[in-house]
C-alpha cells in the first residue's frame, strides 16, 4: 500500500505540473525539480533521453547535474549511459572507491558528489528516459530512495505520450515544419563540419552539441551560424510540410524532431 500511495502522490504532483506547463520542456524541468523533492534526498537531479542516437539532458535541477551528465555523454561511460543505452538500473554508492567509470567519477567528485544513480523507464517500445541522481554523501540513494526513484520515473514515463499529444494538438503542423527546418539545417551544418574538420558525422554532431550547450543556444541556431560562417550563405530552406501527411508520422518521431528545434 505504501508504494501505491507514493505512486498516487507522484501522479498527482505530475498532473499539476502538466496542467501549469506551457511546453514539454517546462514540464520536464518541473519534473526534474519534483524528483528531488519526492525521492527525499538532498542532491541534484536530471532527466536524460536518446535523440538521433545521441544522449541529451532534457531537464535538470541545477548546473552541477548537467555538467556531470555531459562527461558521461562525451566518454559514453557512466550510470546514465547504462540506463539509456542498455536499460540497466545502476547505483554508485561511493564515487571514491567505484572504479567502473574513472573519468566521470573524477569530474563528479570535483562537482561535490559522492554517490549517484541512473534509473531507466520505457516511454514507448525502444524509447527510454532516465532519471539521474547525484548526492554529496555516500550511499545516499540506497534502499528506499532508490525505490522512490524507480516509481517516480515509471510514472513520469507513463505521462509523456499524453503530455506530448497535449502540447502538440493545437500546433502539430507548425511543430513538424519547425522540426523539418531544424533537421535540414543541422544536416547541412554536419556536412560543413565534416568537410572542414575531416571528421565523422558523430564527431561533427559532438562539436555542434557542445557549442549548443556551452552557449545555451538551440542546435539549429548553432548549425545556421556554422553554415553562414563557412559558406557565406544561409542554410537552404527545408521542404514544405504538407498537413495531409501528419497522421502518418509516428508520435515518437514527432517528439524527437521537435526537441531539436
Amino acid at each position: 500500500m505504501a508504494e501505491e500511495a507514493f505512486r498516487h502522490q507522484v501522479w498527482s504532483r505530475l498532473e499539476r505540473s502538466l496542467t501549469s506547463a506551457g511546453t514539454i520542456e517546462d514540464y520536464l524541468r518541473s519534473a526534474a525539480h519534483l524528483a528531488g523533492e519526492l525521492v527525499g534526498v538532498e542532491g541534484s537531479y536530471s532527466l536524460s533521453v536518446l535523440l538521433y542516437g545521441h544522449l541529451f539532458t532534457a531537464a535538470t535541477s541545477d548546473r552541477e547535474a548537467w555538467e556531470a551528465d555531459q562527461v558521461e555523454y562525451d566518454t559514453e561511460a557512466g550510470p546514465c549511459v547504462e540506463a539509456l543505452r542498455n536499460g540497466l538500473e545502476t547505483e554508485v554508492t561511493d564515487l571514491t572507491v567505484d572504479n567502473r567509470w574513472p573519468a566521470w567519477a573524477a569530474v563528479s567528485e570535483m562537482l561535490g558528489f559522492r554517490s549517484a544513480a541512473g534509473i531507466p523507464a520505457e516511454i514507448t517500445p525502444g524509447h527510454r528516459i532516465a532519471l539521474n541522481l547525484y548526492a554529496p554523501s555516500p550511499g545516499a540513494f540506497s534502499g528506499k530512495p532508490m525505490r522512490r526513484g524507480q516509481l517516480f520515473i515509471e510514472e513520469l514515463a507513463r505521462t509523456l505520450p499524453t503530455a506530448l499529444r497535449l502540447f502538440e494538438q493545437t500546433k502539430l503542423a507548425a511543430d513538424l515544419q519547425e522540426a523539418l527546418a531544424s533537421r535540414s539545417t543541422i544536416d547541412q551544418a554536419l556536412g560543413v563540419l565534416m568537410a572542414q574538420n575531416r571528421c565523422s558525422r558523430d564527431a561533427a554532431f559532438a562539436i555542434l552539441r557542445r557549442a549548443s550547450q556551452h552557449r545555451n543556444l538551440k542546435l539549429r541556431d548553432v548549425a545556421a551560424t556554422v553554415i553562414e560562417r563557412f559558406t557565406g550563405h544561409p542554410a537552404a530552406p527545408p521542404p514544405i510540410f504538407r498537413s495531409a501527411t501528419a497522421s502518418h508520422v509516428p508520435q515518437s518521431e514527432v517528439a524527437g524532431n521537435s526537441e531539436v528545434g
